[in-house]
């Protein structure tokens, strides 16, 4: 007994005052106003707060849009090969020219062929442009405009209007006004720089102070001009992707609202009048066949709702293949009709938009056969290949009639949607055995679009 009693009373663990606090804490949380004034001050260190915020300042926001800076990177690189096979076009034109009196201007083209092939290269092997490339690339180029000035007499050099472009690309590639007003002025002082103490410097007598200036004017003109530009296009991208960002939350919202709410009191309701299908047995028969009707009517809201509940996951991000899958799975469950999904070949990354719209083509199909068919199986084939990307529906149910296009609003529907995507519908259903097959073929390019 006293065995028994000594095994049976109750462990006590003597626990530490940090693990006390935490089990405190998953208990009674803090609301976020107690957790702040609970969470010890920090003070910013001055210096990292004025790197990061130099850093900031200097971060070009079109990072976060690769396709821009991959298109204005490849842009200005071909505009760098222009100038630079006119270079040596000038330089292999007139040769006694330049060599030996002015030898140093052949390292211009060299210079510019390492720069071009360097980025070049990380082009084509798809490495990510990051902001020191880019920096490089702009210091490169006021480098080498800069020595231009230098060995061409200074002032009087027409290769000062090469500033005019570089300011420019840097002007696309770091929106910020701030920098861009930075490096406008380090380029000018240099371009001052090289004017007044190469070459036979500046004339007052000329006036060529004067010119000077307008040139150096010009130069804030263009790089705050096209920056400002610029900046307004990416507000008004931004504001545009944000709208669209708000409408795909609300639609997935949306989504998980419908199966929340609606979807889940249809399932009630279906279940409700099974039960009361069963309770009213063979004895009231004008019950049973209203009954019969109404579990007809549930059912068929049941499998509508489920269009946009998918659909939200095609939102999500979920690939085609998987939310089909389930969305035949769904259907086999809600109409008792046989259906299975075949897939071949990978499924690439398709946009949204291309998802959506396949989606909906087989949603509606897939409806058709339900409510007007009557089949006793329904196949869905989703292909990949390298040309195209196939989707097809069959039913062996009661087919369609001779004027089909003209009586279901459905197949409108999904003609449009292939024709959007630059594909193509075949409907085949006005057969003497019967059974309908409805095939979308859309071409791989599609997935090479926006997401």
């Amino acid at each position: 007994m006293l065995s028994s009693a000594m095994a049976n009373r109750p462990t006590f663990v003597v626990m530490k005052d940090e693990q006390l606090r935490a089990m405190r804490h998953d208990a009674y949380p803090l609301s976020p106003t107690q957790a702040n004034h609970a969470a010890p001050e920090r003070r910013p260190h001055v210096l990292r707060t004025a790197a990061d915020s130099l850093r900031d300042s200097l971060t070009p926001g079109s990072l976060s849009e690769p396709d821009v800076v991959l298109y204005a990177t490849r842009i200005s690189l071909w505009g760098r090969w222009f100038i630079w096979l006119v270079v040596v076009f000038l330089t292999a034109y007139r040769p006694s020219f330049w060599y030996p009196d002015m030898a140093e201007t052949l390292v211009l083209p060299i210079l510019q062929l390492l720069v071009n092939c360097l980025v070049h290269h990380r082009l084509r092997q798809r490495r990510p442009i990051t902001q020191r490339l880019l920096l490089l690339l702009s210091a490169s180029d006021v480098a080498q405009i800069t020595f231009a000035v230098l060995i061409l007499g200074g002032y009087s050099s027409f290769a000062f209007v090469a500033f005019y472009p570089a300011l420019g690309v840097f002007a696309v590639l770091f929106p910020s006004l701030s920098a861009t007003l930075c490096w406008t002025s380090l380029a000018t002082l240099l371009y001052i720089a090289t004017c007044l103490w190469s070459g036979a410097g500046l004339s007052l007598d000329r006036g060529q102070e004067m010119v000077l200036v307008g040139r150096v004017a010009m130069m804030y003109v263009v790089a705050v001009g096209i920056g400002m530009i610029v900046r307004f296009e990416r507000l008004r991208w931004q504001s545009a992707l944000s709208r669209e960002q708000r409408s795909l939350k609300e639609r997935i919202e949306l989504s998980q609202r419908i199966h929340d709410t609606t979807a889940q009191t249809a399932s009630m309701i279906n279940l409700g009048i099974h039960r009361a299908k069963a309770l009213a047995a063979d004895s009231q028969p004008d019950l049973q066949s209203t009954l019969d009707a109404t579990a007809e009517l549930t059912r068929s809201a049941m499998w509508e709702v489920r269009g946009p509940i998918d659909a939200g996951h095609i939102v999500e991000g979920r690939q085609l293949g998987r939310v089909l899958w389930s969305h035949c799975a769904t259907f086999e469950r809600i109409t008792g009709i046989p259906t299975s999904l075949s897939q071949s070949g990978a499924e690439p990354a398709l946009p949204t938009e291309v998802r959506s719209q396949l989606f909906a083509i087989a949603h509606n199909a897939l409806t058709n056969a339900f409510l007007h068919a009557d089949p006793s199986r329904v196949d869905v084939g989703l292909s990949f290949t390298e040309e195209v990307i196939c989707l097809r529906i069959a039913d062996d149910g009661a087919g369609l009639p001779d004027d089909y296009a003209k009586r279901r609003r459905g197949l409108s529907g999904m003609m449009e949607h292939a024709l959007s995507m630059g594909g193509r519908l075949k409907v085949e259903g006005a057969r003497p055995e019967g059974g309908t097959s409805i095939t979308c073929v859309v071409p791989r390019g599609t997935d090479r679009g926006r997401d």
